[in-house]
């Protein structure tokens, strides 16, 4: 018997467990009318779904029916990491640059965003 990991475990989408977690997350804002929570999390799941889209002219296709789908780019957990690290990175430098301009609240606002990334990744 081989002691190789299995196929599925090496192709495994690194995303499915923080969207999972996302959206129960985005359920419960909702519920607790949270509208910075519920805001932040569906710019989150809105990341990782264009992380995971593919160009239907190069990406191989499922054709079911009359309509050809466009499988998810599979992403590891390095390139979700990458992705997640650019988030916060970009929030860091607007805090920034609101300060700057002025605008307290605005930057307020993304150190909140900041917190809530804080509870997924460790940065």
């Amino acid at each position: 018997m081989s002691n190789a990991p299995k196929t599925e475990a090496c192709t495994a989408d690194a995303v499915e467990p923080l969207r999972a977690r996302l959206s129960a997350d985005l359920r419960t804002a909702m519920k607790e009318r949270d509208k910075a929570a519920i805001d932040t999390l569906r710019c989150l799941l809105a990341v990782l779904d264009n992380a995971g889209a593919q160009d239907p002219a190069t990406a191989p296709s499922v054709v079911v029916g009359l309509s050809a789908d466009v499988p998810r780019k599979l992403l590891t957990q390095g390139e979700l990491q990458a992705l997640m690290q650019a988030e916060v990175t970009s929030r860091r430098m607007a805090v920034v640059e609101y300060e700057r301009a002025g605008r307290h609240q605005d930057a307020a606002r993304l150190r909140a965003e900041l917190i809530l990334l804080s509870r997924y990744f460790a940065f």
